[in-house]
């Protein structure tokens, strides 16, 4: 089973240069060394922070734990810490609610993602609505449902609906129209709280590395 690691930072005042060159020689080759495979870099464009949302992927919560709780993982992130605040993680496994595939590097893309808590006792119900409405009004919307995603360590709503699309525009021009309006209405009224979102436009230090890995295969 997929699990989902998700980091989330501000970057100190002052020391974004020195931020940056961190990351991309040493921090995030190091994770992907020690078996934490970086699939996403993000920063949030629209809704509230930490800005900066690091997204990487283990085959299981065991696996994760022990990378985590090694020596070299406690070191790189102390060494993070000298450059950033506001640092939290959070881990999620697949929810069931959406097709799972394996979860590879999307390129050129941004994400809409939508949290919330499940209200008590409506959860077969949430199912049929988030099966008979959501997924076909937000595919309708060219904004899918790529993932589905439920919080077990870290702190905030449960849910995690992840949306896909090809740039700002087109996530501006689905969530402001009344398909995608009602389908709020409707969760919110009948069975969800604590509901936000983000707007996520990706950073280029993971996606621009792996192109430049697949260009080179081919030489």
């Amino acid at each position: 089973m997929t699990i989902l690691f998700t980091q989330y930072w501000d970057v100190m005042p002052g020391k974004f240069d020195e931020y940056a060159s961190f990351v991309t020689q040493e921090y995030n080759p190091t994770l992907e060394k020690l078996g934490i495979r970086l699939v996403g870099g993000y920063y949030v464009a629209v809704g509230e922070g930490p800005r900066i949302v690091a997204v990487a992927t283990v085959d299981e919560t065991e696996n994760l734990r022990k990378t985590i709780s090694s020596r070299e993982y406690r070191v790189l992130s102390n060494k993070l810490l000298e450059y950033v605040w506001k640092y939290t993680n959070k881990v999620y496994v697949p929810s069931g609610r959406i097709q799972e595939g394996p979860y590879r590097i999307q390129t050129g893309v941004w994400k809409f993602n939508q949290y919330y808590n499940i209200l008590r006792g409506k959860e077969a119900d949430h199912l049929k609505f988030v099966k008979d409405e959501c997924l076909p009004g937000m595919d309708e919307l060219k904004v899918p449902l790529t993932g589905g995603w439920r919080l077990v360590i870290g702190s905030g709503p449960r849910i995690l609906a992840e949306g896909t699309g090809r740039n700002i525009v087109d996530i501006a021009k689905a969530i402001d129209t009344s398909l995608f309006r009602k389908l709020v209405r409707t969760l919110k009224n009948n069975y969800a709280t604590d509901y936000s979102s983000r707007i996520l436009a990706p950073t280029g230090r993971i996606e621009v590395p792996y192109l430049m890995s697949e260009m080179m295969k081919k030489f």
